[in-house]
This record gives structure tokens, C-alpha cells and sequence, in this order.
């Protein structure tokens, strides 16, 4: 590897260094250490034996990323309208929602949920922005471990001790019109993003 004569200079004073890798650093630089740590951080370092390991649950680290998308044919459904949008397995932790619109929604506002909690991962707002992927969400629904759910038909509490149709563990998710109908024409799509493992 080779230096300028300059940062050579540089290295011989002092000022500055470069490790074995090739790597230029200075010692003026302040380093600093993690006093406190998040959850699942916390949990990692708290490892200090050589004993069985604690480890934060796969689905909150390293869990597999996966996909639902829904999509809506806007044909102005009413104020007050329920729609399913989608069925993710229990446990998850959703990460990502994002709605994108081909229509204004005008005055008309959607709220995302489920069947008991009409408002868990969206509170009830509009969406106007054309072709603008818009994300959205809760901090008390996104990053949070789900182990429960409710069917979207039913209405019933699913666990995986007590699971809905087909004998699965789920959670369906709602969509809750309001103030006004949907447009009468147009596209409404939502992407959801999740880990579980």
C-alpha cells in the first residue's frame, strides 16, 4: 500500500496511525463504550459464562423476513366498512407496513387492526399522496412480539393453544373505513413486512 509523502509525515509525529489492516485512525479521536444497552442487546451481553447462553428470541434476531401484500379495488365501499387485508402465522414481529394509492382518498380516512382492536397497527388517518409509498404504524404493535391474534371472520381470539380455521395460529388483519366512502375508482395497496422463524 502505498501513502502520500504528507500522510506519511503525518504517521511519523504522532499525529496519526494506520493498524496492520491499512486503516488510517488518529489518538485524538474520543472513543467511546455502551454504557446501556436495548433488550435484546442487553440480553446478548449479559452472556459472560461459559455456561448455556441466553439468547433474545430468533424472530427479534435473525428472524426471516418475509412478505404479505394485499390490494383494493377502490369502488366507493362504505363509511364503516371492515375489510380483511391479511393473515400472518403466529408469533411474528411485524417490522413494516406501507400503503401506496393510485387515488387521494380525499376526506376518507382507514385505520388498520384487527377484530378485536379495530386501531393496533394504524390510527384512523387519511391517504392522499399519489403513488407515494407511505409507511405507517404504532410503536406499541411494530417491533413488539404477537403471540395472539383474532380471526377477521369470527371475530374469535386465536392462540396457538386455541387456533382458528384450518388448525393454524394466526393474526388477520383488519382495514375500518370512515368519515366519508372510498373513492369510486383507483388502487389501494398495502405491504407488510415481518419476521418470524
Amino acid at each position: 500500500m502505498r501513502f502520500s509523502e504528507d500522510f506519511r509525515g503525518r504517521m511519523l509525529n504522532g499525529s496519526s496511525r494506520v493498524d496492520e489492516f491499512g486503516k488510517y485512525w488518529s489518538p485524538n479521536v474520543a472513543f467511546a463504550v455502551s454504557t446501556l444497552n436495548f433488550d435484546n442487546m442487553a440480553t446478548l451481553v449479559a452472556n459472560t459464562g461459559g455456561g448455556v447462553q441466553t439468547l433474545p428470541a430468533a424472530y427479534l434476531v435473525g428472524g426471516r423476513r418475509r412478505g404479505f401484500i394485499s390490494s383494493l379495488v377502490l369502488a366507493t365501499q362504505a363509511i364503516a366498512t371492515t375489510f380483511g387485508v391479511a393473515r400472518i402465522f403466529l408469533p411474528f414481529v411485524m417490522t413494516d407496513i406501507t400503503l401506496v394509492t393510485d387515488t387521494s382518498l380525499a376526506t376518507a380516512t382507514i385505520a388498520l387492526g384487527d377484530a378485536n382492536t379495530a386501531n393496533l397497527w394504524m390510527a384512523a388517518q387519511t391517504l392522499t399522496a399519489i403513488d407515494t409509498p407511505t409507511k405507517v404504524g404504532k410503536t406499541a404493535a411494530l417491533g413488539v412480539v404477537q403471540t395472539q391474534g383474532y380471526d377477521a371472520q369470527s371475530g374469535n381470539l386465536v392462540t396457538p393453544y386455541a387456533p382458528g380455521e384450518g388448525g393454524a395460529a394466526y393474526e388477520d388483519i383488519t382495514m375500518l373505513t370512515a368519515v366519508a366512502t372510498l373513492p369510486a375508482a383507483g388502487n389501494l395497496r398495502i405491504f407488510f413486512e415481518y419476521m418470524i422463524d
